[in-house]
């Protein structure tokens, strides 16, 4: 990381204080965004280099933000780890489906494929719900 901010800082990158007019401030979007295109870099990159550009105001809002969005992010990550290792356990079928259905938002690559949604549904389910399902079907005598 340091490489690359040495390297970015290097082009003389604009600074943005936070009390500029909306005509300075687009102006200085307009730059940055230019740099940014020409160096290609990555929106990963960009998020990493871009307070670096922040001052004053500019800095205590960037800061603020970006632990907001970081909350955001890591909880999006702790419920797509709760979806991917859920399990009925002890909820009744009703609640598993409800958990279920709350969780799968957060799973994206899941909720578009429906053999996907299948699997994991049923992948979390207590084995015992298969065995009494074939049973009340007359399947095992």
């Amino acid at each position: 990381m340091e490489t690359l901010l040495k390297r970015f800082q290097s082009f003389g990158p604009p600074t943005l204080r936070g009390t500029e007019n909306a005509v300075d401030c687009e102006s200085w979007l307009d730059d940055i965004e230019m740099l940014f295109e020409s160096l290609a870099y990555t929106d990963e990159r960009r998020v990493k280099l871009i307070g670096h550009q922040f001052q004053d105001v500019a800095k205590s809002w960037w800061l603020t933000t970006k632990r907001a969005l970081e909350h955001r992010v890591s909880y999006r990550k702790d419920k797509g780890a709760e979806f991917a290792n859920l399990r009925q356990g002890k909820l009744n079928i009703e609640e598993y489906v409800a958990k279920f259905s709350s969780l799968l938002r957060f799973a994206p690559h899941v909720a578009e494929n429906d053999e996907a949604v299948s699997d994991q549904f049923i992948n979390g389910l207590n084995p015992d719900i298969f065995t009494l399902s074939e049973k009340s079907r007359g399947w095992l005598d």
